[in-house]
């Protein structure tokens, strides 16, 4: 009879303990600047409002989205987009330099708008917006790639797959 106390004393503790904090890196998110310099062109991302919060981003149904609280990313997700599309564009076009903008002294810049970069009940994670070069034309994307398996990492992964089907769709 003493034991039902204890074992549902040991039941609510663990109810109330703290999900430790995890950091999730973008992969390519480490800017490697090409051996050849030419036509340099800064690449700035801005994020709509829910992505900017630092946490990862998972939409639980057709209504809702979850900002994680725990589960965040290890550097400013602006920064790490633009680190990882400047490297997919310098491997598609190599008559220009992509440099992340916070790198460059270049006045022309391709403002990247990223309205959605989440994860989703559908089993598939969603990157759209739209890439403005600085001659003013405008290219729309969005990238729906299926997640292989269940979790975060698996989402990460969906998400890198879907940044390469964006660069091939904004770079000219």
């Amino acid at each position: 009879m003493r034991l039902f106390p204890i074992a549902a004393a040991l039941t609510l503790a663990a109810c109330g303990t703290a999900q430790s904090t995890q950091y999730f890196v973008l992969p390519d998110s480490q800017y490697i600047r090409p051996a050849a310099h030419s036509n340099e062109i800064a690449v700035k991302v801005n994020l709509a409002e829910p992505l900017a919060n630092g946490g990862l981003v998972y939409q639980t149904d057709a209504y809702h989205v979850n900002l994680a609280k725990n589960h965040l990313w290890a550097a400013p997700l602006d920064g790490a987009l633009a680190a990882n599309l400047s490297n997919k564009l310098n491997r598609l076009n190599p008559h220009r330099t992509f440099v992340p903008a916070s790198r460059s002294q270049s006045s022309q810049t391709l403002k990247v708008y990223i309205e959605a970069f989440q994860g989703s009940y559908q089993g598939q994670t969603t990157i759209s917006g739209y890439a403005q070069w600085p001659d003013g034309r405008s290219k729309p994307f969005n990238a729906v790639t299926p997640q292989q398996s269940d979790g975060y990492t698996a989402m990460l992964e969906s998400l890198e797959n879907g940044l390469s089907q964006v660069a091939d769709t904004i770079v000219y």
